[in-house]
């Protein structure tokens, strides 16, 4: 693997004015690490910074939220002419301008947890002289966290399908800031690290203010409010959820994801959004209410007229679904949903053919209109629901969907089948979010709905798994 470049100077030269001013990030062409980490301000830039670079668009800004990971997905009726995109739908990935999008992401990646990294070396270095027992717990515990997010992600993208492949070679996991390459490791391996790193940032979290106050946090310092903004307790839970469903321990996953509907129930923390933020001039499209996680991107507007402006992209430029599939998706009887109300319930003609306009990133002035969900509420509900069909409580299963889809302005659904219910949430539930595609690899699907409308397309195992970018191989 390359030599990861420690990026904390380039980190804390990034600057993103928010309206949550936890997100101050002082600019500096130049930062020692003895001035990154010689104050608790110092802490706060290089770990806001890189909160700030997740929204980079080699990942959640673009590439791994509603860009590459759902074209994989099938999401878009993608014009041959888009060069950039069209390989993606047939899963070849040996042209240049595809190898190029794949480099971006693992460099990109890995760079982060490089910084990281650093971050959680100068933790330990300065305990008890510049960071009090609080701020070194609440570091260390989001630092542990985001760098479990970025490996797990590049093993959904680089990793092999993981059942029945758990001792088939994958990807380097690195622990500490090291110029050395790491080892790849087995799958089984890699995520048993990705496990351990979210018990850790569990027990690091564990006086997070969310668990008291929400997502407010703790009045009067702004580093530690806004909490779902960052990776809270709560959060990695989910992730650890995730992340235990998809190495098949489906006893965990379930605890968890109960631990956090109990939550949201008892206390009314992450509620489901209602009617009335919805159904409003300024809809909440992403149902902020709920997102455990969410990055705030102030670019999200140019994200929407660069990629889904069916008003003035042509159809080589231009991600859009397939009308028609969004029609079967949504028939009449379903078109009260939330989902559909919000962002897809528009259509366009561009080149002759129909497109539904995708709008969840159609941006605004309101916090919720940057907001870039990352983990919701309602996919604990959904894993909540296959592990019951897996344990043959069919009718449980549907009841937990159902609670789900009551909240999605729907009285009941036509789909009597739980699993056939499941995948159809899953498709409408992280359009744009970068989740259905991993869900499909997770469970291996040998055929998924194709984008264009007519019929399915085939995948193997070797369709899920993206290459290793050239120049890393040799290195492993």
């Amino acid at each position: 693997m390359k030599k990861h470049r420690l990026c904390i100077a380039a980190l804390m030269a990034l600057v993103l004015v928010s309206c949550a001013d936890w997100l101050d990030v002082q600019p500096s062409d130049q930062v020692s690490e003895e001035t990154a980490f010689g104050s608790v301000a110092g802490f706060k830039q290089t770990l806001n910074g890189v909160y700030v670079e997740l929204n980079s668009d080699n990942l959640y800004g673009r590439a791994l939220s509603c860009g590459m990971i759902e074209v994989l997905a099938q999401r878009y009726d993608i014009s041959e002419e888009f060069t950039r995109y069209y390989p993606l739908t047939e899963y070849d990935y040996t042209g240049a301008t595809v190898q190029d999008q794949i480099s971006s992401i693992w460099e990109t990646a890995y760079n982060l947890i490089a910084n990281l990294n650093k971050i959680l070396e100068n933790c330990e270095k300065r305990r008890g002289t510049v960071l009090s027992d609080e701020y070194y717990h609440l570091i260390k515990g989001e630092a542990l966290a985001l760098r479990a997010l970025l490996h797990f992600d590049l093993f959904r993208l680089f990793g092999p399908v993981y059942q029945g492949n758990e001792s088939q070679v994958s990807i380097p996991y690195y622990e500490t800031f090291s110029l050395n390459v790491a080892p790849s490791l087995q799958a089984s391996e890699f995520m048993q690290n990705v496990i351990t790193d979210l018990e850790n940032a569990l027990v690091e979290l564990k006086d997070d203010p969310v668990i008291e106050n929400g997502i407010s946090g703790k009045p009067g310092d702004t580093f530690l409010a806004y909490r779902n903004l960052r990776m809270n307790y709560y959060a990695t839970e989910a992730l650890l959820a995730r992340a235990s469903m998809y190495v098949g321990d489906t006893e965990r996953a379930g605890k968890l994801c109960q631990e956090i509907i109990d939550t949201h129930n008892r206390r009314n923390f992450f509620p489901f959004v209602e009617s009335s933020q919805v159904l409003t001039t300024e809809p909440d499209r992403v149902f902020s209410t709920e997102v455990l996680f969410g990055l705030q991107n102030l670019n999200v507007d140019l994200l929407y007229s660069s990629m889904f402006d069916a008003t003035r992209l042509k159809a080589e430029s231009l991600l859009a679904p397939n009308a028609d599939v969004i029609a079967e998706l949504y028939p009449t009887a379903a078109r009260d949903d939330y989902r559909y109300r919000t962002s897809l319930n528009k259509t366009a003609e561009v080149g002759g053919n129909d497109y539904a306009v995708f709008q969840k990133y159609l941006g605004g002035d309101s916090l919720y209109s940057q907001l870039i969900p990352m983990l919701r509420v309602s996919e604990m509900y959904y894993i909540k629901a296959e592990i019951q069909m897996k344990q043959g409580l069919n009718t449980e299963a549907m009841q937990t969907l159902t609670e789900v889809i009551t909240h999605r302005g729907l009285a009941s659904t036509s789909i009597n089948s739980p699993q056939e219910l499941l995948d159809d949430e899953y498709r409408k539930e992280f359009f744009g979010e970068g989740q259905l595609f991993f869900y499909y690899k997770r469970l291996n699907r040998s055929s998924i709905d194709n984008a264009s409308g007519f019929g399915t397309t085939s995948l193997g195992s070797a369709q899920y798994v993206l290459p290793i970018p050239d120049g890393e191989t040799q290195y492993n």
